[in-house]
């Protein structure tokens, strides 16, 4: 989703693109450009030798964006720790080797539950995927320190927007709207900090193109949490839609 719109970003303003096509995983139309300077299909964990490196070429930045159970489908733990842990360590080995700089995706799921973290707070997952993210964190930053690897460490809050996959809040409520259908929810009282995935994006070009950046790690959200309930009402508002929104229908 979020390499969905940085990709054609970074295409527009003149980068050559080469794209990790992990096998087994959602096929996304970007795969299909024909101004892509190239692709490889493989696995993220293979990167940590150096089989891809001819294809892959010189690259100035690796936005590290692969990660297992985003979507909160958890299925096998064990799956779900080396995608994450040992994916983050080939692609720490590979940006070595090609003199790279990382730009690492991690996730506000590495805080525990509240709103308005700051980037010193120490991570307090309370979820595997969470955990996993805050493992591959440390250990970018601990290979950092240890090697010179110029990383920068992005934690994206709530993104939403177009090619948003269809099961996520926003774009389900919205077809939902669209169609008249009735919409069974949750309570609605959690609280999310939404963004929008250009602003997203916005941040991770920065991160790639700011020196002042490296070795930092930075939130990428608005600072204000909206509970599901708002997002909701604002989306039958946007709409016009007549469409029932029933609050507690689902656990």
């Amino acid at each position: 989703f979020l390499g969905s719109h940085l990709v054609p970003r970074l295409i527009d303003e003149g980068a050559e693109v080469c794209v990790l096509d992990q096998p087994n995983a959602r096929r996304w139309a970007l795969l299909e450009r024909s101004d892509l300077a190239g692709t490889v299909r493989a696995d993220v964990r293979t990167l940590a030798e150096p089989g891809h490196d001819a294809a892959l070429g010189d690259l100035d930045v690796i936005f590290h964006l692969a990660a297992v159970g985003v979507t909160g489908e958890v299925g096998d733990v064990r799956q779900l720790v080396t995608g994450n842990v040992d994916g983050t360590l080939a692609v720490l080995l590979a940006a070595r080797r090609l003199g790279s700089r990382l730009v690492y995706c991690g996730s506000c799921f590495e805080y525990r539950a509240g709103e308005r973290w700051s980037e010193d707070a120490l991570p307090a997952p309370t979820t595997e995927y969470g955990a996993a993210k805050a493992a591959g964190w440390l250990l970018a930053n601990a290979f950092a320190r240890r090697t010179g690897l110029e990383v920068v460490s992005l934690r994206p809050f709530t993104m939403y927007g177009p090619m948003e996959p269809p099961g996520r809040l926003v774009p389900s409520v919205v077809r939902h709207a669209l169609s008249g259908r009735a919409i069974d929810l949750t309570p609605g009282d959690q609280l999310r900090d939404f963004v929008f995935v250009d602003d997203a994006v916005d941040a991770f070009v920065a991160a790639a193109t700011t020196d002042a950046a490296v070795g930092g790690t930075f939130n990428v959200c608005t600072g204000t949490a909206v509970t599901v309930r708002d997002i909701v009402s604002r989306v039958l508002q946007c709409t016009g839609s007549r469409s029932e929104a029933r609050f507690g229908a689902l656990s």
